[in-house]
Formats: C-alpha cells, structure tokens, sequence
C-alpha cells in the first residue's frame, strides 16, 4: 500500500542550484523520513503523475528563476492554476507545471498539491549549491519533515520532529 503523502524533488543536482529538489531529498532522507515517502524526478510530466497518482498530499520542491532574482528565497503554492503563472519559472525545459495542467485532465492530481520553489543563484555546469540555497534546502527539509510527520501521525507526531 502507498502511504499517503510524497515528497518529490525535481531537478538536476549536476546543474548547481537546479539540485535543490534532491538536496532536499537528501536531507529528508538523512533524518531519517521512510524512503517510501520520498522521490526524485528530472521534472518529466508523466513520471511525475505517476509518483503523485492516489496521495492526498504530494509535495514538490523545484529551483525556480525570478526577476529580481533572491536566491534561496522560498515561494509555497498550493496546486498551481492551469495557465501559466508568470515569474517565477522553473529552471527546466519543460516547467513541471505542464504535469499539472496534463493530470488535472486526465483526473490524477492528488487530493493536495504543494509546490515549493527556491529561487536558483546558479543553473550552470557543476555540482553543489550556492550558500543561499543551501541555507534554504536546510530549512525546507525542516518544513517539510514536520509537515509529513504530522500528516502520518497527527498529533502522535514524535516530538523531535521539529529537529528535522
């Protein structure tokens, strides 16, 4: 059985800062949130419906661009519209908003959508994130590690989650 909620990090971590989305995978995975629970995905539209299909929450963190840029700032939207948002973009060929339009036609978004996006310093060539970025992925993960723990376990939720 799928548990209830996923964690998709969408990116390229051989592309700089576009290696936000794994890096918060890492860091989810590291304190200890089961594997289950979490993803990486380059971004495509069919794979991404096909980790999020029958969860009442998805979440998805991306690297996107914006105009003036402030990298590491974080940006949260709750199931994007259809059309496009305008800045800011994803920093991917193909937007991962394409995957929603695509799965709330053919009836496969989740119950709930969250995307976070982390404006990107550096898309180019080479590996690690820039230290804003970095900053940003550390606290994601906690955000995100305490938002999971209380969706599984309610108000169970182990009382170091906040140390995630």
């Amino acid at each position: 059985m799928r548990p209830p909620v996923v964690v998709i990090g969408i990116g390229n971590p051989y592309r700089r800062d576009d290696g936000i989305g794994p890096a918060v995978i890492q860091r989810l995975r590291a304190a200890g949130l089961p594997s289950d629970v979490l993803a990486e995905s380059d971004g495509e539209a069919g794979a991404l419906i096909l980790l999020w299909q029958r969860r009442r929450l998805a979440i998805l963190v991306d690297a996107v661009r914006a105009d003036p840029p402030h990298p590491g700032r974080i940006h949260r939207t709750a199931a994007p519209p259809p059309e496009s948002c305008g800045p800011p973009t994803s920093t991917h060929a193909v937007d991962p908003g394409d995957a929603v339009t695509l799965a709330r036609t053919l009836g496969r978004l989740p119950a709930r959508l969250v995307v976070y996006g982390v404006e990107a310093a550096d898309t180019d060539f080479g590996t690690g994130l820039s230290p804003g970025v970095a900053e940003a992925a550390d606290r994601l993960a906690a955000r995100i590690a305490a938002e999971v723990l209380s969706l599984v376990y309610g108000p169970r939720a182990p009382h170091d989650a906040g140390a995630w």
